[in-house]
């Protein structure tokens, strides 16, 4: 028996943990045919029967408007339905938003003002862009998952480990069950006018000292765009890179640009925005950029990649 139909018997049957996994796939439609309906009539089963996980995948598609129109009061509310299991994600979540009584959605909606350092490449910081018990969430959920950080491998395509980035990091679904992840991406899109679709998984990087990722560009480069052609038909181009600062408190770190002779250190919650591409949509060579190592303490980043054309749901 494959183990896709042995999901789908254990799912018809009644067991929410098969029916959420199953869901998941068929909203991806990867291991499992893509169906949208199904998948939303399995989580709405799962979440009947209290099932924590279901709960918070609910809340992340109510914000996303995945399967039903967007509804942040009915994200929250699941998410206080999951605490009540005794779910720790859920009340970390619940916690890290002010409660239901303390969520406010339109102070999300509410982007500061960004202030503009450099004309080419466009580079931009925004201060205070997340609260701090947001930035502590991201670093919780991430702390027990890090691995080597890898690097775009021209050679043969995807990605690898190379002593270029020696800091360690952790990838995100797009879909993850995790409503402050939801709100922080929304936030970033709506910061830079791009639909939420065109964001990438987001990664949040750690830097322990002597930790860096030396100078890079984050498009594609023209000479490695044979070894990327799928990725760019169907993403587009890399345009620009969203970077929260979620501790500070560390010594080193600056995000460098040496052609810019120009480097940054946000605090906590700050944000660091600078475009790749250029409004025409030409590659920005002084983009280019380093982190430089951190010499005391630890470094958390939360990283955002945004594509030019919209890209599927991993």
């Amino acid at each position: 028996m494959s183990q896709l139909l042995q999901l789908r018997l254990q799912a018809e049957g009644g067991d929410p943990r098969a029916q959420f996994q199953l869901a998941r796939m068929m909203l991806i439609g990867r291991e499992a045919p893509y169906a949208p309906d199904d998948a939303m009539r399995l989580v709405n089963a799962a979440c009947a029967k209290k099932y924590d996980q279901a709960l918070l995948f609910h809340a992340a598609l109510a914000a996303l408007g995945l399967g039903r129109p967007q509804n942040f009061a009915d994200a929250i509310s699941l998410v206080a339905q999951a605490a009540k299991t005794g779910s720790g994600r859920a009340k970390g979540q619940l916690a890290a938003l002010g409660g239901v009584n303390g969520f406010n959605i339109e102070s999300w909606r509410a982007i500061p003002p960004q202030q503009q350092h450099q004309t080419a490449p466009r580079v931009f910081t925004i201060d205070n862009f997340l609260p701090r018990p947001v930035c502590l969430w991201l670093i919780s959920q991430t702390r027990n998952r890090l691995e080597s950080a890898k690097v775009k491998d021209p050679a043969r395509g995807g990605s690898a480990v190379n002593a270029h980035r020696s800091n360690t990091g952790a990838g995100f679904s797009s879909i993850e069950s995790d409503l402050v992840l939801q709100l922080t991406r929304m936030r970033i899109a709506a910061a830079i006018g791009m639909p939420l679709m065109h964001l990438e998984p987001s990664n949040v990087l750690h830097y322990d000292p002597g930790q860096e990722y030396r100078p890079h560009f984050d498009f594609v480069a023209a000479e490695d765009e044979h070894n990327f052609q799928r990725e760019l038909a169907v993403m587009g181009q890399r345009v620009c890179t969203f970077l929260v600062y979620l501790n500070d408190g560390y010594d080193g770190g600056e995000t460098d640009f040496p052609r810019l002779d120009w480097r940054y250190k946000g605090k906590t919650g700050d944000a660091l925005i600078f475009w790749n591409v250029s409004a025409k949509g030409e590659r920005e060579r002084d983009s280019i950029h380093a982190g430089l190592p951190v010499t005391k303490g630890e470094k958390w980043l939360f990283s955002q990649w945004i594509r030019e054309k919209p890209v599927p749901l991993v």
